[in-house]
């Protein structure tokens, strides 16, 4: 059988939790876009590949 009853109190909570989780992910997303994260194809030398790291890590 079916539960098909609801919570009020879980159902503002979860919905709460949603909105709270939507906020932050807009927040992450914005400040990874204005960080342009460069990209990284190749590397002729390991040290374009190290500073590339090195700028990743600054961001996150």
């Amino acid at each position: 059988m079916v539960n098909t009853r609801t919570d009020v109190d879980l159902s503002a909570a979860v919905q709460n939790a949603l909105q709270t989780s939507l906020l932050q992910i807009r927040v992450e997303i914005r400040a990874e876009i204005r960080e342009k994260p460069h990209s990284f194809e190749k590397a002729t030398a390991p040290v374009d590949a190290e500073n590339w790291i090195s700028h990743m890590e600054n961001i996150f």
